[in-house]
């Protein structure tokens, strides 16, 4: 029974250290240059603006969701279990985050013409 309860401590300790959500506060965006957006005329370049901030907010909510979501089911499974089922949108928000940045700069780029 003693070399069985160590293994399934070690295997506790992970899941608690699993990858959980995080808060989306916490997630840095991506790196995406604002050249990527030269070619679009003023206006396109603010609806495209307009259109990325709207999937941002959306996926801050989806991701502090997840977070939530994944704090109490550790609490009550030991499982971040809405990491497991793809609750964590992390990737797509680095990236929406990276694109608002860039088309913002690209607004003072594109419309100052």
């Amino acid at each position: 029974m003693r070399r069985l309860s160590k293994p399934i401590s070690i295997v506790i300790a992970l899941l608690f250290i699993a990858s959980c959500a995080n808060r989306a506060s916490s997630v840095p965006p991506v790196a995406v240059p604002s050249a990527n957006y030269k070619g679009l005329s003023c206006a396109e370049t603010k609806v495209m603006l307009e259109q990325k901030t709207k999937a941002k907010n959306a996926l801050l909510k989806q991701q502090n969701n997840a977070a939530v979501a994944d704090a109490v089911f550790v609490t009550l499974t030991l499982l971040p279990l809405g990491s497991v089922f793809g609750a964590d949108k992390e990737g797509e928000l680095a990236q929406a985050k990276g694109e608002v940045l860039a088309l913002q700069g690209a607004v003072s780029i594109n419309c100052s013409k």
